[in-house]
């Protein structure tokens, strides 16, 4: 139904507000936001384009599962030995998962458009609303998956990660003792992140005898990769502002298709029309260890 080169046609052209027949793209329709799911090929830029523009659904774990209701991960620790006839009690060994809510939080976003610029027939609709909606969206989840409280939106990372070095400033040491707080476990795929500002004065750090924290030829910090989001905590009393851990640990959980409808006459006044689009989804940092971060204390 969504894979079809008919329902690619038919939605865009509702999209577009040319004539269509609507039974075309019923199968594609949610009802309660009186929606529609985007075509399967639409949906793929849409998600590639959003991947770009959130750092977390490029080193956490995404994981879909359909449907509205609460879903009950889980979280255990995968071992392995080596077998024989004096070692028949393996399982024994292993330790019973633990159970994660994951809810469903709801995320919308809204893009106008000149009434005649939207017809147009030279003018790509899908290329335009999928773009703007996937960097809209995307920007909106990393700012929710770093600082989100858990209401009525994602868990952020922040406050649910250990806390492996206090200080009231940030010095080259404290980076070094915050790195080696950390697990070797969770060291080998550790990464760091940091706001623009504090990486401006990572990037000035310096040793006893001159050498620079900061590697400036691989953007890494002791050899592991440091990403940027504007969207992390700058560098005051109470605040978090250096992360270093496993992000895989962060788990996104899709629920729903993106879905979108457009809007006619509530902007026909000022020749504009609009397109209302919503995604649905969880996120939560399930394994609290993995990733560290520095706190500024008074």
């Amino acid at each position: 139904m969504y894979h079809s080169t008919e329902y690619h046609n038919e939605f865009w052209n509702a999209m577009k507000g040319k004539s269509t027949e609507r039974n075309k793209i019923d199968s594609g329709r949610d009802r309660q936001k009186n929606s529609y799911r985007l075509p399967h090929k639409s949906d793929k830029k849409f998600a590639a384009a959003r991947k770009k523009e959130n750092i977390f659904r490029q080193i956490a774990t995404v994981i879909s599962a359909p449907g509205d209701a609460t879903v009950w991960t889980f979280d255990n620790e995968t071992v392995a030995a080596w077998l024989n006839r004096t070692n028949p009690k393996f399982f024994e060994n292993i330790a019973a998962y633990d159970k994660l809510a994951m809810r469903t939080c709801e995320l919308g976003s809204a893009i106008l458009l000149p009434e005649d610029l939207a017809a147009d027939a030279e003018f790509d609709v899908e290329a335009y609303v999928t773009a703007e909606f996937a960097k809209c969206i995307g920007r909106t989840e990393e700012d929710a998956f770093i600082n989100g409280t858990g209401e009525d939106k994602p868990c952020g990372f922040v406050q649910d990660a250990l806390v492996g070095v206090y200080t009231k400033e940030i010095t080259y040491d404290d980076v070094i003792k915050l790195y080696f707080s950390q697990d070797k476990e969770y060291r080998r795929n550790g990464v760091w992140m940091m706001s623009d500002e504090t990486a401006l004065k990572l990037r000035t750090l310096k040793d006893a005898d001159g050498n620079y924290l900061w590697k400036q030829h691989d953007n890494t910090i002791l050899g592991k990769p440091v990403y940027i989001s504007e969207y992390m905590p700058a560098e005051q009393a109470g605040a978090r502002p250096i992360a270093f851990g496993d992000f895989s640990y962060y788990w996104i959980v899709d629920r729903m298709p993106f879905v979108m409808r457009r809007l006619n006459e509530i902007f026909m006044i000022s020749q504009q029309i609009g397109f209302l689009g919503y995604e649905f989804l969880d996120a939560k940092l399930v394994r609290p260890e993995a990733i560290r971060v520095l706190e500024i204390r008074e």
